[in-house]
Protein backbone atom coordinates (compact mmCIF):
# COMPACT_ATOMS: atom_id res chain seq x y z
CA UNK A 1 0.00 0.00 0.00
CA UNK A 2 1.54 3.27 -1.04
CA UNK A 3 2.13 5.79 1.71
CA UNK A 4 0.39 9.03 0.99
CA UNK A 5 2.61 12.08 0.44
CA UNK A 6 -0.07 14.46 1.68
CA UNK A 7 0.27 13.10 5.20
CA UNK A 8 3.93 14.03 5.52
CA UNK A 9 3.25 17.68 4.73
CA UNK A 10 0.30 17.86 7.11
CA UNK A 11 2.22 16.13 9.87
CA UNK A 12 4.96 18.76 9.55
CA UNK A 13 2.37 21.56 9.58
CA UNK A 14 0.62 20.23 12.67
CA UNK A 15 3.96 19.50 14.31
CA UNK A 16 4.85 23.19 14.13
CA UNK A 17 1.41 24.12 15.42
CA UNK A 18 1.55 21.76 18.36
CA UNK A 19 5.12 22.67 19.26
CA UNK A 20 4.31 26.35 19.23
CA UNK A 21 1.39 26.19 21.62
CA UNK A 22 0.33 24.14 24.60
CA UNK A 23 -3.22 22.82 25.10
CA UNK A 24 -3.82 25.31 27.90
CA UNK A 25 -2.71 28.39 25.97
CA UNK A 26 -4.54 27.19 22.85
CA UNK A 27 -7.86 27.10 24.65
CA UNK A 28 -7.22 30.38 26.39
CA UNK A 29 -6.96 32.02 22.98
CA UNK A 30 -9.85 30.07 21.46
CA UNK A 31 -12.32 29.01 24.18
CA UNK A 32 -14.87 27.86 21.60
CA UNK A 33 -13.18 25.61 19.00
CA UNK A 34 -16.28 25.24 16.88
CA UNK A 35 -17.84 27.16 14.08
CA UNK A 36 -21.46 28.12 14.76
CA UNK A 37 -23.42 24.83 14.89
CA UNK A 38 -26.22 26.07 12.64
CA UNK A 39 -26.86 24.94 9.10
CA UNK A 40 -25.49 27.64 6.72
CA UNK A 41 -27.93 29.61 4.55
CA UNK A 42 -28.78 27.74 1.39
CA UNK A 43 -27.78 24.40 2.95
CA UNK A 44 -30.33 21.66 3.38
CA UNK A 45 -30.64 20.16 6.85
CA UNK A 46 -29.66 16.50 7.32
CA UNK A 47 -32.52 14.04 6.94
CA UNK A 48 -32.87 10.41 7.87
CA UNK A 49 -32.85 7.81 5.11
CA UNK A 50 -33.96 4.17 5.28
CA UNK A 51 -31.35 1.71 6.49
CA UNK A 52 -30.15 -0.92 4.04
CA UNK A 53 -30.88 -4.52 4.97
CA UNK A 54 -28.14 -5.52 7.42
CA UNK A 55 -26.06 -8.69 7.02
CA UNK A 56 -26.85 -11.71 9.17
CA UNK A 57 -24.06 -10.93 11.67
CA UNK A 58 -25.06 -7.28 12.12
CA UNK A 59 -24.84 -6.02 15.70
CA UNK A 60 -26.37 -2.65 16.51
CA UNK A 61 -24.71 -2.51 19.91
CA UNK A 62 -21.68 -0.51 20.90
CA UNK A 63 -18.59 -2.47 19.91
CA UNK A 64 -16.41 -0.43 22.21
CA UNK A 65 -13.66 -0.49 19.61
CA UNK A 66 -10.99 2.08 19.10
CA UNK A 67 -10.00 3.91 16.06
CA UNK A 68 -10.01 7.12 14.23
CA UNK A 69 -8.52 9.18 11.43
CA UNK A 70 -6.80 12.56 11.68
CA UNK A 71 -4.66 14.26 9.06
CA UNK A 72 -1.57 12.54 10.36
CA UNK A 73 -2.15 13.74 13.94
CA UNK A 74 -0.38 11.12 16.09
CA UNK A 75 -2.63 8.92 18.20
CA UNK A 76 -1.01 10.36 21.34
CA UNK A 77 -2.35 13.84 20.46
CA UNK A 78 -5.81 13.75 22.03
CA UNK A 79 -8.49 15.78 23.73
CA UNK A 80 -8.19 19.57 23.60
CA UNK A 81 -5.04 19.54 21.45
CA UNK A 82 -6.63 17.33 18.79
CA UNK A 83 -9.74 19.50 18.61
CA UNK A 84 -7.73 22.72 18.47
CA UNK A 85 -5.48 21.36 15.70
CA UNK A 86 -8.53 20.18 13.75
CA UNK A 87 -10.24 23.56 14.05
CA UNK A 88 -7.10 25.44 13.09
CA UNK A 89 -6.54 23.27 10.03
CA UNK A 90 -10.14 23.73 8.85
CA UNK A 91 -9.79 27.50 9.09
CA UNK A 92 -6.41 27.42 7.34
CA UNK A 93 -7.95 25.41 4.52
CA UNK A 94 -10.34 28.25 3.65
CA UNK A 95 -7.41 30.56 2.86
CA UNK A 96 -5.09 27.97 1.33
CA UNK A 97 -3.53 28.90 -2.01
CA UNK A 98 -2.93 25.78 -4.09
CA UNK A 99 -3.35 24.12 -7.44
CA UNK A 100 -6.76 22.45 -7.21
CA UNK A 101 -6.17 20.58 -10.47
CA UNK A 102 -3.09 18.89 -9.04
CA UNK A 103 -4.89 17.97 -5.85
CA UNK A 104 -7.90 16.69 -7.75
CA UNK A 105 -5.76 14.42 -9.94
CA UNK A 106 -4.08 12.98 -6.87
CA UNK A 107 -7.42 12.24 -5.23
CA UNK A 108 -8.77 10.67 -8.41
CA UNK A 109 -5.73 8.40 -8.54
CA UNK A 110 -5.40 7.44 -4.87
CA UNK A 111 -8.94 7.96 -3.58
CA UNK A 112 -10.22 9.70 -0.44
CA UNK A 113 -7.24 10.25 1.86
CA UNK A 114 -7.87 8.69 5.25
CA UNK A 115 -5.01 9.19 7.74
CA UNK A 116 -2.87 6.23 8.74
CA UNK A 117 -3.72 6.86 12.39
CA UNK A 118 -6.51 8.79 14.03
CA UNK A 119 -9.00 9.16 16.87
CA UNK A 120 -12.53 8.28 15.79
CA UNK A 121 -13.86 11.22 17.79
CA UNK A 122 -11.77 13.80 15.91
CA UNK A 123 -10.70 12.90 12.40
CA UNK A 124 -10.66 14.23 8.89
CA UNK A 125 -10.71 12.97 5.31
CA UNK A 126 -9.36 14.83 2.31
CA UNK A 127 -11.62 14.10 -0.66
CA UNK A 128 -13.49 15.70 -3.55
CA UNK A 129 -16.59 17.85 -3.32
CA UNK A 130 -18.93 19.87 -5.53
CA UNK A 131 -21.83 22.20 -4.84
CA UNK A 132 -25.23 20.52 -4.57
CA UNK A 133 -23.66 17.08 -4.30
CA UNK A 134 -25.35 14.79 -1.78
CA UNK A 135 -23.55 13.51 1.31
CA UNK A 136 -24.40 10.45 3.35
CA UNK A 137 -23.04 9.59 6.81
CA UNK A 138 -23.67 6.44 8.88
CA UNK A 139 -22.65 6.84 12.53
CA UNK A 140 -23.48 5.76 16.08
CA UNK A 141 -23.44 7.99 19.16
CA UNK A 142 -23.75 6.20 22.49
CA UNK A 143 -22.87 9.03 24.88
CA UNK A 144 -24.18 12.61 25.04
CA UNK A 145 -21.93 15.09 23.28
CA UNK A 146 -21.60 17.69 20.55
CA UNK A 147 -21.09 16.03 17.16
CA UNK A 148 -20.19 18.13 14.15
CA UNK A 149 -19.53 17.40 10.51
CA UNK A 150 -17.61 20.25 8.87
CA UNK A 151 -16.47 20.71 5.28
CA UNK A 152 -13.78 23.21 4.34
CA UNK A 153 -12.65 24.36 0.89
CA UNK A 154 -10.45 27.35 -0.06
CA UNK A 155 -12.29 30.62 -0.49
CA UNK A 156 -15.61 29.51 1.01
CA UNK A 157 -17.37 29.48 4.36
CA UNK A 158 -16.92 26.31 6.40
CA UNK A 159 -20.08 24.21 6.05
CA UNK A 160 -21.16 22.93 9.47
CA UNK A 161 -23.80 20.33 10.35
CA UNK A 162 -24.85 19.50 13.91
CA UNK A 163 -25.40 15.72 14.08
CA UNK A 164 -26.08 15.16 17.79
CA UNK A 165 -29.54 16.76 17.37
CA UNK A 166 -30.78 13.31 16.32
CA UNK A 167 -30.05 11.82 19.74
CA UNK A 168 -28.27 8.66 20.81
CA UNK A 169 -28.16 5.50 18.75
CA UNK A 170 -27.19 4.69 15.20
CA UNK A 171 -28.22 7.08 12.42
CA UNK A 172 -28.00 7.21 8.65
CA UNK A 173 -28.31 10.76 7.31
CA UNK A 174 -28.37 12.26 3.83
CA UNK A 175 -28.20 15.93 2.88
CA UNK A 176 -27.17 18.16 -0.02
CA UNK A 177 -24.26 20.60 -0.09
CA UNK A 178 -24.86 24.34 -0.60
CA UNK A 179 -24.30 26.01 -4.00
CA UNK A 180 -21.54 28.36 -2.80
CA UNK A 181 -18.96 25.53 -2.81
CA UNK A 182 -18.56 25.90 -6.57
CA UNK A 183 -19.74 24.23 -9.75
CA UNK A 184 -16.57 22.22 -10.36
CA UNK A 185 -15.19 19.20 -8.53
CA UNK A 186 -12.46 20.29 -6.10
CA UNK A 187 -10.51 19.01 -3.07
CA UNK A 188 -11.96 19.58 0.40
CA UNK A 189 -11.43 18.52 4.00
CA UNK A 190 -14.29 16.67 5.70
CA UNK A 191 -13.94 16.66 9.51
CA UNK A 192 -16.02 14.87 12.12
CA UNK A 193 -15.65 15.67 15.82
CA UNK A 194 -17.44 14.34 18.89
CA UNK A 195 -16.76 16.46 21.97
CA UNK A 196 -18.15 16.85 25.47
CA UNK A 197 -21.46 18.65 25.47
CA UNK A 198 -20.69 21.26 28.14
CA UNK A 199 -17.44 22.86 26.97
CA UNK A 200 -16.67 21.17 23.65
CA UNK A 201 -12.98 21.04 24.61
CA UNK A 202 -12.43 17.29 25.03
CA UNK A 203 -13.23 14.40 22.73
CA UNK A 204 -15.55 11.65 23.98
CA UNK A 205 -15.71 7.91 23.46
CA UNK A 206 -18.80 5.98 22.41
CA UNK A 207 -18.80 7.55 18.95
CA UNK A 208 -18.25 5.56 15.74
CA UNK A 209 -18.48 6.39 12.04
CA UNK A 210 -19.40 3.38 9.90
CA UNK A 211 -19.48 5.19 6.58
CA UNK A 212 -19.30 8.58 4.90
CA UNK A 213 -19.53 9.41 1.21
CA UNK A 214 -20.11 12.25 -1.21
CA UNK A 215 -21.42 12.40 -4.77
CA UNK A 216 -24.43 11.02 -6.69
CA UNK A 217 -23.01 7.49 -6.78
CA UNK A 218 -22.30 7.49 -3.06
CA UNK A 219 -25.86 7.88 -1.85
CA UNK A 220 -29.23 6.23 -1.95
CA UNK A 221 -28.71 4.91 1.51
CA UNK A 222 -24.95 4.45 1.47
CA UNK A 223 -23.53 2.81 -1.62
CA UNK A 224 -21.06 0.56 0.23
CA UNK A 225 -22.54 -1.52 3.02
CA UNK A 226 -22.71 -5.00 4.57
CA UNK A 227 -19.00 -5.01 5.40
CA UNK A 228 -17.84 -8.33 6.79
CA UNK A 229 -14.49 -9.17 8.35
CA UNK A 230 -14.06 -12.76 9.55
CA UNK A 231 -13.30 -14.85 11.53
CA UNK A 232 -13.44 -13.20 14.94
CA UNK A 233 -10.02 -14.58 15.87
CA UNK A 234 -6.88 -15.27 13.83
CA UNK A 235 -3.98 -17.24 15.28
CA UNK A 236 -1.01 -16.46 13.08
CA UNK A 237 1.11 -19.36 14.33
CA UNK A 238 -1.59 -21.74 13.09
CA UNK A 239 -1.58 -20.17 9.63
CA UNK A 240 -5.03 -18.60 10.07
CA UNK A 241 -6.13 -15.84 7.70
CA UNK A 242 -9.03 -13.34 7.64
CA UNK A 243 -11.46 -12.68 4.80
CA UNK A 244 -13.34 -9.54 3.78
CA UNK A 245 -16.58 -8.85 1.95
CA UNK A 246 -18.80 -5.88 1.17
CA UNK A 247 -21.65 -4.87 -1.11
CA UNK A 248 -21.53 -2.05 -3.64
CA UNK A 249 -24.79 -0.41 -4.68
CA UNK A 250 -23.13 1.65 -7.46
CA UNK A 251 -20.39 1.36 -10.06
CA UNK A 252 -17.01 2.63 -8.90
CA UNK A 253 -13.82 2.70 -10.94
CA UNK A 254 -11.51 2.09 -7.98
CA UNK A 255 -11.53 0.42 -4.58
CA UNK A 256 -9.13 -0.46 -1.78
CA UNK A 257 -9.37 -2.51 1.39
CA UNK A 258 -7.26 -1.75 4.44
CA UNK A 259 -6.78 -3.23 7.89
CA UNK A 260 -6.79 -0.88 10.88
CA UNK A 261 -5.65 -1.86 14.38
CA UNK A 262 -7.93 -0.35 17.00
CA UNK A 263 -7.41 0.38 20.69
CA UNK A 264 -9.80 1.85 23.22
CA UNK A 265 -9.23 5.10 25.11
CA UNK A 266 -11.47 7.21 27.35
CA UNK A 267 -11.42 10.01 24.77
CA UNK A 268 -12.36 7.88 21.77
CA UNK A 269 -11.19 4.84 19.88
CA UNK A 270 -7.85 5.01 18.09
CA UNK A 271 -7.12 3.42 14.71
CA UNK A 272 -3.79 2.76 13.02
CA UNK A 273 -3.20 1.53 9.47
CA UNK A 274 -1.56 -1.90 9.30
CA UNK A 275 -1.83 -3.20 5.75
CA UNK A 276 -3.99 -2.99 2.64
CA UNK A 277 -4.33 -3.37 -1.10
CA UNK A 278 -6.08 -1.97 -4.17
CA UNK A 279 -8.69 -4.37 -5.55
CA UNK A 280 -9.86 -2.61 -8.73
CA UNK A 281 -13.31 -1.56 -9.90
CA UNK A 282 -16.60 -2.70 -8.40
CA UNK A 283 -19.97 -3.05 -10.10
CA UNK A 284 -23.42 -1.94 -9.12
CA UNK A 285 -25.37 -4.34 -6.91
CA UNK A 286 -22.38 -6.65 -6.61
CA UNK A 287 -20.99 -8.56 -3.65
CA UNK A 288 -17.21 -8.20 -3.38
CA UNK A 289 -15.50 -11.06 -1.55
CA UNK A 290 -11.82 -11.78 -0.94
CA UNK A 291 -10.18 -14.42 -3.07
CA UNK A 292 -7.86 -16.93 -1.36
CA UNK A 293 -4.87 -14.79 -2.41
CA UNK A 294 -6.47 -11.65 -0.91
CA UNK A 295 -7.04 -13.06 2.57
CA UNK A 296 -5.09 -11.25 5.29
CA UNK A 297 -2.43 -13.14 7.26
CA UNK A 298 -2.45 -10.82 10.27
CA UNK A 299 0.81 -9.08 9.35
CA UNK A 300 1.67 -5.47 8.67
CA UNK A 301 3.52 -4.15 5.61
CA UNK A 302 6.85 -5.12 7.18
CA UNK A 303 5.67 -8.74 7.61
CA UNK A 304 5.40 -8.31 11.39
CA UNK A 305 2.47 -9.82 13.27
CA UNK A 306 -0.03 -7.10 14.23
CA UNK A 307 -1.53 -8.39 17.46
CA UNK A 308 -4.78 -6.97 18.81
CA UNK A 309 -8.18 -6.02 17.43
CA UNK A 310 -8.54 -4.97 13.82
CA UNK A 311 -11.24 -3.43 11.68
CA UNK A 312 -11.80 -3.53 7.93
CA UNK A 313 -11.65 -0.19 6.13
CA UNK A 314 -13.03 0.07 2.58
CA UNK A 315 -12.51 3.02 0.24
CA UNK A 316 -14.18 3.29 -3.15
CA UNK A 317 -14.01 6.16 -5.62
CA UNK A 318 -15.06 6.98 -9.14
CA UNK A 319 -13.28 8.82 -11.93
CA UNK A 320 -16.05 11.43 -11.69
CA UNK A 321 -15.07 12.24 -8.10
CA UNK A 322 -17.70 10.32 -6.09
CA UNK A 323 -16.25 8.53 -3.07
CA UNK A 324 -17.01 6.54 0.08
CA UNK A 325 -15.08 5.52 3.18
CA UNK A 326 -16.61 2.67 5.21
CA UNK A 327 -15.65 0.65 8.30
CA UNK A 328 -16.82 -2.79 9.39
CA UNK A 329 -18.92 -3.44 12.44
CA UNK A 330 -17.14 -6.79 12.93
CA UNK A 331 -13.63 -7.00 14.36
CA UNK A 332 -10.84 -9.57 14.03
CA UNK A 333 -8.59 -10.35 17.00
CA UNK A 334 -5.08 -11.28 15.88
CA UNK A 335 -3.11 -13.44 18.30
Amino acid sequence: MMRRQWQRGLCVFLGFVLCAISPTSAWAQSPNPYSPPNTPPGTSAPTRVPYPTPPSNYDNGDKGGDGGSNWGIPALIVGAVALFAMNRHLKAETTEQRNDDEGMQQLLQTGPQVPTQFNTSAFGIRALVRSDWPIVVDYAQHKPGRVLLRISVPGAEIVTYRLDQFGLGRHLLRFDLPPFLGDSVRPAVFAITAADAQTGTETIDGFTVYGIGCGPRAVGSIAVDQLEFNPGEVRVQNGDTASFAFRSRSDFDNSAIEYMRITQSPDGARKRYVNGQRIGSVQRNSRVESSPAQRWNGQDEQARVSRGRHQLQVRVWDDGGDWIGAWSDSLVQVR
